[in-house]
């Protein structure tokens, strides 16, 4: 399953680079369109999350102390609002519930 997705630089849904999200076992691929632009979210390595259904925003905090984010579907701003957009953001959720990872909804 491929969607689109947005990947911004900071906690705003807004900004950042567009690009094809694919979901390979327990890891989030995203090629931008411009292929130099590219992140991997091992959701194994994924600490804590939040994820914002208005805007789509998810907010990531690795093992590692990085902090990720990533725009899929949500209710007024999105990535994509399609089906295929809406299942994405259910795998994720799904992924991430089968690592235990804490996270919030707002």
């Amino acid at each position: 399953m491929t969607t689109k997705v947005r990947v911004p630089g900071n906690a705003l849904a807004l900004g950042g680079w567009r690009g094809q999200m694919e979901i390979l076992g327990d890891v989030l691929r995203v090629v931008g369109e411009d292929p130099t632009n590219q992140l991997e979210i091992d959701c194994a390595q994924v600490k804590r999350c939040s994820f914002n259904s208005n805007n789509g925003l998810w907010a990531f905090r690795m093992k590692d102390g990085k902090k990720l984010y990533l725009q899929t579907s949500g209710l007024i701003l999105s990535a994509d609002r399609s089906e295929a957009g809406r299942a994405a953001t259910e795998s994720i959720a799904g992924l991430l519930a089968k690592h235990g990872v804490r996270g919030f909804s707002v």
